[in-house]
């Protein structure tokens, strides 16, 4: 195998290559709400597969350089950082976020350029392998998808109900690496039917997923079964200076919206359903005792602190028995078991007028990393200061169906980071199904103000569309600083709140608009196959050359073999 010398490594680091997959990264962004050029998302594999079939060495450190640069840029560009230290974990966070690309440019190589494996198939297996792991390690993370740039054209994205997200991705891929065929013929002049023949498939499969999203968007979905939902959307960005300040501020917002949102319907003289607010705001806390247990026991909670919290219940439960309309309220819940902390739970409760006993409450099953909760914290002193980063809470351990209207309509609430996990989602609609009690609308209930209405808001808006999709439920989500929107179950949204102000969007949602999809039957299965491909080329390539050392230095990461016409 072919040294290679230090001139041609400093002659790597200006190659052209390099070019493309930056050309690539700029699409990639450009594609993305909210600039929206969605258009753009096409051109992101077609400069990533000439770079992929490049014949000459590429640099994967200036690969993951850009890489970096990228993830660091979008987590840091919108987030409000409590803590000296939440900026290192973010940058850490995006190093660990940069492996994927870099893994997917490697596998595709190693398939492509070693097993000669035509690029329409292996770049979109690839991408799709790396993305299921991208967003079920470490929790997950999904957000800045390849995909989420299509979730404004229904038409593209209807094949989700079937694979997922996942599908969506990889079928752009296939078009893309399917066009960089046909243009490398035609740059080459060669005369290559396997090349031309691939492109072809490429345009086979952008038509089917349009025609399938033709046959599913089709007829009407107007249905004489409705709730009339009122969501509340608040402006109230949340700095960790004044935070207890604009904490009930925006609780004070919320509250009038509900008022508003209750007298609107009157005025209209339409009957509402339901209102829903956003994720829990620490002005509004649900105290829950087990029996016998004194309140005076706890050191954190006085006497005067405990009675404060139970009157603004009182006060809150009070105005929704007043307006007569149930609302769907987030909070936190303490539950008291044993001195001297209470368990704190961020919750989701209906509040129902006529009910003043039961309450139905969901408890967020899926923390967000570093802003609920601190990895391995139970394993650090008790006063380290790595535990100053978030507050600390505890996970819920069971999905819950919200009833209305006498039980007739079943509610499933996921609350914040939930909406950005489709497998989440997925499972949680299967294991109420199992119970008998089958959800027809989904909810989503967020706090989006540690976001400064950045990209990130629309980033994280565009998962509710997909979730929608994949599931084929209605999905209604309430956000404080972000978007609330009623979206119907083909991912068209029908009402959303304008971008930095308080508003009520009100608007029916239909009881019958659901069915069982494709997804929920297979799952992420095909997804998890490519990820086995991608770790079975890597094998593949160590098995051949004996040690991964080797494997690094003279296979796709320095010298690559020129790719057959296929």
């Amino acid at each position: 195998m072919k040294s290679i010398g230090t001139d041609e490594k400093k002659n790597r680091l200006f190659s052209k290559v390099h070019f493309l997959f930056i050309a690539g990264v700029f699409c990639y962004c450009g594609s993305l709400p909210p600039y929206g050029f969605w258009l753009l998302v096409f051109l992101v594999p077609v400069f990533w597969t000439f770079v992929i079939e490049h014949p000459k060495p590429i640099c994967f450190r200036i690969i993951y350089f850009v890489t970096f640069c990228f993830w660091s840029m979008v987590l840091l560009g919108g987030i409000i950082c409590s803590h000296q230290l939440t900026v290192l974990v973010l940058l850490l966070f995006a190093a660990y976020l940069s492996i994927y690309w870099s893994l997917f440019v490697y596998a595709s190589r190693i398939a492509v350029c070693r097993f000669g494996i035509p690029s329409v198939w292996a770049v979109p297996v690839c991408w799709i392998g790396c993305e299921y792991l991208r967003n079920h390690l470490f929790g997950g993370f999904s957000s800045f998808s390849l995909e989420h740039a299509l979730y404004s054209q229904p038409l593209l994205i209807q094949i989700a109900d079937i694979g997922g997200r996942y599908l969506v991705g990889g079928m752009i891929m296939l078009v893309g690496a399917g066009v960089a065929s046909g243009i490398r013929s035609l740059w080459k002049r060669e005369r290559s039917v396997k090349r031309y023949g691939w492109c072809f498939v490429a345009g086979f499969v952008f038509v089917a997923t349009l025609g399938y999203g033709f046959f599913q968007t089709a007829g009407s979905h107007i249905s004489q079964s409705n709730l009339t939902i009122a969501v509340l959307q608040g402006n109230i960005p949340l700095m960790y200076d004044d935070y207890q300040e604009q904490a009930v501020k925006a609780v004070k917002q919320f509250i009038d919206l509900t008022k508003k949102a209750a007298q609107n319907a009157q005025t209209e003289q339409q009957p509402l359903d339901l209102i829903i607010t956003p994720e829990a705001m620490a002005s509004i806390r649900l105290l829950k005792y087990k029996p016998k247990l004194k309140p005076a026991e706890f050191d954190r909670w006085a006497d005067h602190h405990v009675d404060y919290w139970e009157d603004r219940f009182v006060q809150l439960r009070t105005m929704v028995q007043r307006i007569g309309v149930p609302v769907l309220v987030g909070l936190l819940t303490f539950e008291f078991e044993r001195p001297p902390k209470p368990k704190e739970f961020n919750s989701a409760m209906l509040i129902d007028p006529k009910n003043d006993q039961t309450e139905y409450r969901y408890d967020k099953m899926r923390l967000l990393m570093v802003g609920e909760y601190v990895p391995f914290s139970q394993y650090l002193p008790k006063n380290s200061f790595l535990k100053a980063l978030c507050p600390e809470l505890e996970c819920g351990t069971k999905p819950v169906v919200i009833p209305l209207d006498g039980g007739r309509v079943l509610l499933a609430v996921n609350i914040c980071y939930e909406s950005t996990l489709p497998h989440f989602i997925r499972n949680q609609i299967l294991t109420l199904k199992k119970q008998g009690q089958e959800p027809a609308i989904l909810v989503n209930m967020s706090n989006d103000a540690w976001f400064l209405f950045s990209q990130q808001i629309d980033q994280h808006f565009a998962t509710h569309v997909f979730r929608a999709v994949e599931n084929r439920r209605p999905y209604v989500t309430s956000s404080n600083a972000g978007f609330s929107a009623i979206i119907d179950s083909r991912g068209v949204i029908q009402k959303i709140g304008k971008r930095r102000e308080a508003e009520v969007v009100t608007g029916s949602v239909s009881t019958m608009d659901y069915r069982t999809p494709v997804y929920h039957y297979i799952g992420d299965l095909p997804s998890m196959l490519c990820m086995l491909g991608v770790f079975v080329l890597i094998f593949m390539e160590w098995y051949k050359n004996g040690n991964i050392l080797f494997t690094i230095k003279n296979s796709p990461y320095y010298l690559c073999k020129s790719p057959q016409s296929r």
